[in-house]
């Protein structure tokens, strides 16, 4: 069963990176880390990376990942503290990603 998983979940990757644009497969990583990961007390993702790696997870390139991810700040859809990363509209996330698929 733990091998079926894993071929859902890859297959998934591909069509994602194949069908998406890159704001939905930014929007996709951010709102997998926060399902995946969880939250602390104060609603921050229970996992430390960079942007640089959430980029290389969203199969994009660290410039358009920031220019994206600062476009969701301004709209108060996501907040950073350093490394953390806290989604205030975790739903928006997801409709932006549902909308390029």
């Amino acid at each position: 069963m733990h091998m079926q998983q894993l071929m859902l979940s890859a297959e998934k990757s591909i069509r994602d990176l194949a069908l998406m644009d890159v704001k939905g497969r930014v929007a996709d990583t951010l709102f997998m880390l926060y399902k995946k990961f969880g939250q602390d007390d104060e609603g921050y993702n229970n996992i430390t990376l960079t942007r640089q790696d959430m980029a290389s997870f969203a199969g994009t390139i660290y410039e358009t990942f920031f220019k994206i991810t600062n476009e969701l700040v301004k709209q108060k859809i996501i907040r950073y503290a350093g490394k953390l990363v806290k989604l205030l509209k975790p739903i928006k996330l997801q409709e932006f990603a549902k909308m390029t698929v």
